[in-house]
This record gives C-alpha cells, structure tokens and sequence, in this order.
C-alpha cells in the first residue's frame, strides 16, 4: 500500500466523516458508542472541521486514492485521528501522529478513553505523557478517559508540563 497524505479540503469532508463512522463503529468493543447521528457527524466535518479545524486526509495511492485515515488538528489539540478499520496496524497511525507533531512543533494535547488502551499505548510509545483521568462526567459519551499531552521539541518552554 502506497500511502500519500495531504492536508483536507472542503470535498474531503463526507469521505472523512464516513471513515470516522466507519472506525468508531469498528472500535465498538475498546471505545464507547457515539453520542451522534451520522447526519450530525457529516454535519460536523462539513462545518467545523473544514472550517476552523485543520483535516488531513491519508490516501491510499494504489486504489483510486481511497481515503484510509484521517487527522483533525484544532489549535493545539489532536482532535480525532482515525484509520480505516481494515489497515489498521500498518503505520497509518503513525504517519498521521508525524504529521501533527510537525505541525505542532511546540507540543499537543489529546484526549483518549480509559477503555482504548490501544490508544494509550500507541500514544504513549511515542512520546506522550498521561496528564490527568477523569471520570468521563465532562466528555459527551460519559465515560471515563485519559488527558494526554506530547511537549513538543521546544520542552519545558511549550506550556503543556
């Protein structure tokens, strides 16, 4: 698989909400089910995402540029950074986790859900630190998840320790 990825645009946004349905519902036994429709999902790509967040697409060159990741960076947040169910394990992930850590140099926060253990051991292998659990009161699903933060290349200068 010969992978290509680019920051999103606006025609980017239906392919990108229908892979993120398409990974949530494919992570259905680590990871809570979703509060919202996928009309809504759609509608939160087209609005927010294109518009005030940044997306990043991951393209499978190979297969009509079919769309097998995704990346929403929202200021010093990674927002939501998903892959296709069927190529997870292949360094999408990863290539995508590169692409926000240079677009934020200076460091990231994310959130993840305590049950996504996969999650925090893929973040944790690769540079970020637990910061703070909660019992999920403040987060849409309910449940209980994890604050991480990655410091960036500056350090202690970068706010986030």
């Amino acid at each position: 698989m010969q992978i290509s990825i680019r920051r999103g645009v606006a025609a980017d946004a239906g392919r990108a909400a229908d892979l993120w349905l398409r990974a949530r519902a494919g992570a259905a036994a680590s990871i809570p089910r979703t509060v919202h429709s996928p009309a809504d999902v759609r509608a939160w790509f087209t609005g927010h995402v294109e518009g005030d967040a940044e997306l990043w697409v991951a393209e499978d060159e190979g297969d009509g540029q079919r769309l097998v990741g995704i990346l929403v960076l929202d200021d010093d947040w990674l927002d939501q950074l998903y892959v296709e169910p069927a190529v997870t394990g292949c360094g999408i992930g990863l290539a995508l986790l590169d692409v926000a850590k240079r677009e934020r140099p200076h460091g990231l926060w994310l959130w993840t859900f305590v049950s996504n253990e996969g999650a925090q051991r893929f973040y944790e292998r690769h540079g970020f630190a637990e910061v703070e659990r909660t019992d999920g009161r403040a987060n849409e699903e309910r449940a209980p998840d994890v604050l991480y933060a990655w410091s960036g290349v500056v350090g202690e200068d970068s706010g986030l320790g």
